[in-house]
C-alpha cells in the first residue's frame, strides 16, 4: 500500500512538472510570435509622412532644430512660450494691438496658421482670433497646469506652443484662440520677407517691447 501511495505521489509531481513545462513553453511561443509579427508590422509600415498644409509649406520638408538651435536662434521669450508651453505678458507683447491685414505664421516652422480677417478686440491683452488658417494648421491637447482643464493649442506640424482656446469668442466660431504674439510672426498683406530676417526682426522687436513698462 505505501509502495503504491509513494507512486501515485511521484506520478502527480511529474505530471504537475510536464504540465508547468507546457504552459512555459506555450508562453513563450505566444510573446514570441507577438514580437515577431510586431517587427514585421515595423519593417512594412510606410515611412512617416511629413505634414504639409497650404501653399508656404510646398517647399521642403519641415525638419525639426535641435534643442541647442532653438535656444541659439530665440530670445528668452520666444523659447520659454514655444517649447516649455509658457504665456508671455499681456499688453506688453508685439501682436496684441496689431490692425495691420495680412497673415501670422508660426515662429518656429513658418507654418500659416491666422489670417488678420479674423483677429478681434478681446480685451485680454493677447492677440485674439475666432479661427485658424484652416482647421488642420493647428492641434489641441487638454492643459491641467492650473489644476482646472483648457485646451491648449500649438502648431501642428512643428508642435510649437502657440496659446489657449475659449468657448467666449465672437460670432461665427464662438471660439477664442488667445495666443501668444512669442510664438508668431506676423506678414503684412502683399509682403514676405526671408524667414531668417522676419525672425530676427521678430525676436528684437519683440524683447524691445517686453523692456517697455
Amino acid at each position: 500500500m505505501k509502495n503504491f501511495e509513494d507512486a501515485t505521489r511521484t506520478a502527480r509531481r511529474a505530471s504537475g512538472f510536464v504540465l508547468s513545462s507546457i504552459v512555459a513553453v506555450a508562453f513563450t511561443v505566444v510573446v514570441l510570435t507577438g514580437a515577431l509579427a510586431a517587427a514585421d508590422d515595423k519593417s512594412n509600415a510606410s515611412p512617416e509622412t511629413k505634414v504639409n498644409l497650404g501653399a508656404e509649406s510646398d517647399k521642403e520638408a519641415y525638419q525639426p532644430k535641435s534643442e541647442r538651435e532653438l535656444r541659439r536662434e530665440l530670445t528668452k521669450t520666444q523659447y520659454y512660450v514655444t517649447q516649455e508651453e509658457g504665456t508671455e505678458k499681456a499688453f506688453r507683447n508685439l501682436y496684441w494691438n496689431n490692425k495691420k491685414d495680412g497673415d501670422y505664421h508660426c515662429l518656429i516652422c513658418d507654418l500659416p496658421l491666422f489670417k488678420s480677417e479674423t483677429k478681434y478686440k478681446s480685451g485680454t491683452g493677447w492677440p485674439s482670433f475666432y479661427a485658424p488658417i484652416r482647421k488642420e494648421a493647428v492641434g489641441y491637447r487638454e492643459d491641467w497646469k492650473l489644476f482646472y482643464s483648457r485646451t491648449e493649442v500649438h502648431c501642428h506640424r512643428c508642435g510649437s506652443h502657440l496659446g489657449h482656446v475659449f468657448n467666449d469668442g465672437p460670432k461665427p466660431t464662438g471660439k477664442r484662440y488667445c495666443m501668444n504674439s512669442a510664438s508668431l510672426k506676423f506678414f503684412e498683406k502683399g509682403e514676405r520677407k526671408s524667414e531668417d530676417s522676419q525672425s530676427q526682426g521678430d525676436a528684437a522687436t519683440t524683447d524691445s517691447a517686453l523692456k517697455k513698462e
